[in-house]
């Protein structure tokens, strides 16, 4: 019984905040797709097999619409089947109450799949049955959840109509508690309509109820909902006043979930008034709080506006760690606001250090998934808008189309001549235009493949010249090297054998001489097969490898380097990091040889199901009489690049020196 109440009560909907920018402080809503709060009492649930074996009568619905609500979290299959059980065993008992039910629970779980023209479908069902059966209060719940439905296709002012509906039942038949939480849902949706005067006298309200009912922590949810409102308004004085007096009752009713948000809240405002200490205390109270709840969306928001006031307070360093720890966070958690705002503080931090390629590379990814973002809302939108007119739209092409279809009957006769005529002219155009487009696409086609099969044969004699090379110094390294030692180490043992055959003692020295050119020999040939396959890349990985690269090249030379990663903590498949390798690599001998430069930096990410790498020098840069003409090495990095299924570019820098970008595709 307890159970079905609880599935007639309204949502309770929530305001929350988001660390605000710079320039003031702009909390926003998150609770726009709310969901009805239902208990998962398992161990009240009825056994399955209990109620399976009840006879079908009116008692056997409402066990298996229990078990329907009960399994809801726990195994969203094993619940679709319990309520499709009760639903056909109503309607074949013929009892509406028990459908009204059915139907209202099975709603629930394609409401939580996302499935809504199903759910609504079923809403609808239950709405008519419980009109019928005058149950007001099952009433109100279909309206509140119809608005849920709405509000999570963006359908605002149709969850609004909803809304109100419940709500003029709830003042009419009670309880207090109900009415306040529609009131509180209503505030919600006139905050995300922009009519916030409205929403602030409908929190205002509902924070009433609560106070006259004695729901203290319901007063203190209003109280952090109206301050939302009032700093939206401007009033900072009034938002802070009421984000005090919900702290402290969240605090002393030991509330830490909803004690951490309206301490964010808070601190989004002490950082737009410049009171950085407090924002940093309030931040990290809020961090600790949301950490040992294991909350990651609610950890990256504290995590970015810590950072964030630790960038205001010229921390550099640890801003840029926390910030990073945001990014990382939010990207798991999927919650891309807050991914929005780490990286426009990332790159604001970077700016601030002098780090344009950081700069730009943080920005960039801001702005593409700033752009992604508005391409979704705007496609919720659209499909919204797209429902809500469907009917109108069909309903007046058809007039149109019949409208035409008359004129047309009407005209045909008079025009069957100079159709067929205009008719058989534009098919002879148009086959006239068809063959001439495809021979145009022909010779398009045939000049792109030369184009392809002449860069394809230019990059494999750079291959073959550079593999050629490449054997010829090898070969070069074990005649003068491992070869000469090899030689001396015969010498050395025939020596040795002679003596042992003439029975003479074998000579201390000659012996020592053997091992010293053996031991050479085995250093020789380690060296060269580390030059062919590091140790580091074996065992380390990419970074790690690149990164000794580097600083063997470049340790003594006075040259000025530098690497920097984000998101490869696990290793990447080996041909990747083989042929990411031989490319850095590559790109390195030609500062060496060619570029006389004094800074080179390296930038390795992983984003988006790509591996990017960003090498940059301060040197010379492309000659302009060759740039666009690859030389073998370059020719060389494009074909490891074609190889790995990516895409590898290079020019001249803005001021001087080279920019080179590889993207790799990863296998997900």
């Amino acid at each position: 019984m307890l159970r079905r109440m609880l599935r007639r009560m309204p949502v309770r909907g929530c305001l929350c905040a988001r660390r605000p920018g710079f320039a003031f402080a702009l909390l926003v809503v998150c609770a726009l797709a709310g969901r009805p709060v239902l208990a998962e009492p398992q161990s009240e649930a009825p056994n399955p097999a209990t109620v399976l074996a009840l006879p079908d009568d009116s008692n056997k619905v409402h066990k298996l619409s229990d078990l329907c609500y009960a399994y809801r979290r726990v195994d969203a299959d094993s619940a679709m089947l319990f309520g499709n059980a009760a639903l056909h065993l109503a309607r074949k008992l013929q009892y509406p109450r028990g459908e009204a039910q059915a139907c209202n629970d099975l709603s629930i779980i394609y409401l939580d799949r996302g499935a809504y023209n199903r759910a609504d479908s079923l809403l609808l069902r239950a709405l008519a049955l419980r009109t019928q059966l005058r149950d007001s209060a099952g009433m109100a719940a279909v309206h509140n959840k119809r608005g849920i439905i709405f509000q999570s296709r963006f359908m605002l002012e149709e969850a609004l109509e909803e809304d109100l509906k419940a709500l003029g039942i709830y003042e009419r038949i009670g309880p207090p508690a109900h009415e306040a939480t529609i009131l509180n849902n209503i505030g919600i949706l006139q905050f995300n309509l922009r009519r916030l005067p409205d929403a602030l006298a409908i929190h205002r309200r509902a924070a009433a109820i609560r106070a006259r009912i004695n729901d203290g922590q319901g007063l203190a949810q209003s109280q952090g909902n109206m301050a939302n409102v009032e700093l939206q308004l401007g009033d900072t004085a009034a938002a802070t006043a009421h984000l005090l007096a919900a702290i402290a009752y969240f605090r002393e009713h030991g509330l830490k979930p909803e004690l951490a948000v309206q301490l964010n809240n808070l601190a989004g405002i002490s950082l737009a008034q410049g009171l950085l200490d407090d924002a940093a205390e309030q931040y990290g109270e809020a961090l600790a709080i949301r950490k040992d709840a294991g909350q990651p969306k609610a950890i990256a928001s504290s995590l970015i506006g810590l950072g964030g006031t630790m960038l205001r307070q010229g921390r550099l360093g640890p801003a840029r760690n926390t910030l990073l720890q945001a990014l990382a966070m939010s990207r798991t958690a999927g919650a891309r606001s807050e991914q929005l705002q780490a990286l426009l503080d990332l790159s604001r931090l970077h700016a601030r250090l002098n780090h344009g390629d950081s700069t730009f590379l943080y920005h960039q990814q801001y702005a593409q998934l700033k752009d992604s973002i508005f391409n979704d809302d705007l496609n919720a939108q659209l499909a919204g808008a797209q429902t809500k007119f469907e009917t109108e739209k069909k309903e007046r092409r058809i007039q149109e189309q019949r409208a035409e279809i008359a004129v047309l009957e009407r005209r045909s006769e008079q025009r069957k001549f100079w159709l067929i005529t205009t008719l058989g002219g534009v098919a002879l155009i148009t086959v006239t235009a068809l063959l001439l487009l495809q021979v145009q696409r022909r010779r398009t086609r045939a000049r792109h493949d030369a184009l392809i099969i002449s860069e394809r044969e230019a990059g494999l004699r750079g291959v073959l010249a550079a593999t050629e090379a490449e054997r010829k110094r090898i070969a070069g390294e074990l005649h003068d090297g491992v070869g000469q030692q090899i030689t001396g180490l015969r010498f050395r043992l025939e020596e040795l054998a002679a003596a042992a055959h003439s029975g003479k003692p074998l000579a201390t020295a000659s012996m020592r001489e053997a091992l010293t050119l053996a031991d050479e020999a085995g250093k020789e040939v380690r060296h060269i097969a580390h030059a062919m396959m590091p140790k580091a890349l074996v065992e380390l990985g990419l970074v790690p490898a690149i990164a000794d690269m580097m600083e063997l090249a470049f340790g003594g030379s006075g040259i000025n380097h530098g690497l920097d990663q984000a998101g490869l903590d696990d290793r990447l498949p080996k041909e990747v990091e083989t042929g990411v390798y031989r490319i850095a690599q590559e790109l390195v001998q030609n500062t060496m040889k060619h570029a006389q430069a004094q800074r080179v930096g390296l930038q390795l990410l992983k984003n988006k199901g790509h591996l990017v790498l960003i090498y940059e020098d301060d040197g010379k840069g492309l000659a302009r009489e060759t740039e666009g003409r690859d030389g073998i090495g370059l020719r060389n990095i494009r074909e490891r690049a074609r190889a790995l299924q990516g895409h590898f570019h290079i020019t001249n820098g803005d001021l001087s020196g080279v920019v080179a970008t590889l993207r790799v595709p990863l296998v997900q």
